[in-house]
């Protein structure tokens, strides 16, 4: 069940029809910098109030040195109309690149409410990006559990590394149950080369265990979202999006 959902959002708050979730606003942390805006759509199965959608989104980076490089993605919002107009904050990320990591890692900081991610050099097809966990409410039902017309995932990367080229995707499923807690969900952060869970999962899993039922979350994924249940455990991905950076000087 979700118990306290208000521990992944900092404020939550309704004016005049706009469901608006915010978050922790961080710096500009490198030079290099890019926008970026990738559009999709949701299945056309309705989703049920008390439900969870968990977004995730991943990313392959090529023009990355030997000596590593970090990438950040922030103040990122999931945009899309249901019953109202819903402009969610998903959690920063930081993903390092490191000559000495030997398998890919990720954590969620609570303290930041920020994805930390490790990866080898040679990164992965898939590499964790950042997620949210949406609690559906039960307006939804108001909307026949359906979104309406495009759901909108945006946000501003930086880098440290000039010659880096980014392609980013997203997908979301549904979950009957699901843990406010990210690190309970124990994120899967590479589709190959993770540390902890040597399997075929896609980057984006929650391979994490329920603490009360002992089930794993994978097993209460159902249809909706970009997803079609069963071991759809991330949903469909959107578009591939690609990031050409500019670099120079950040002022402010």
């Amino acid at each position: 069940m979700w118990k306290n959902p208000r521990t992944l959002f900092v404020a939550i708050g309704v004016t005049a029809g706009l469901f608006i979730v915010t978050g922790p606003v961080a710096a500009q942390p490198a030079a290099c910098m890019a926008q970026s805006a990738n559009p999709s759509n949701f299945n056309g199965t309705p989703i049920q109030g008390g439900s969870v959608i968990w977004f995730s989104a991943n990313f392959t980076a090529h023009g990355i040195p030997s000596t590593g490089a970090t990438v950040f993605f922030q103040n990122s919002t999931i945009q899309f109309k249901a019953d109202q107009t819903y402009n969610l904050a998903v959690p920063n990320a930081r993903i390092t690149f490191s000559p000495t990591a030997v398998c890919a890692s990720t954590s969620f900081d609570t303290l930041t409410q920020t994805w930390i991610t490790t990866v080898p050099l040679a990164g992965s097809d898939e590499i964790f990006l950042t997620g949210l966990a949406f609690p559906v409410p039960a307006s939804f039902a108001n909307a026949n559990g359906k979104v309406n017309g495009a759901v909108i995932w945006q946000g501003t990367f930086y880098t440290d590394a000039s010659d880096a080229d980014i392609n980013w995707k997203w997908g979301a499923a549904v979950y009957t149950n699901f843990s406010p807690d990210y690190n309970i969900d124990s994120i899967k952060p590479t589709h190959s080369n993770s540390c902890a869970y040597p399997n075929s999962d896609h980057a984006g899993t929650p391979e994490g265990f329920d603490t009360q039922s002992g089930s794993q979350f994978k097993s209460f994924v159902t249809g909706g979202a970009r997803g079609g249940g069963g071991s759809n455990f991330t949903g469909s991905w959107s578009g591939t999006q690609n990031v050409t950076f500019v670099c120079g000087p950040i002022i402010g």
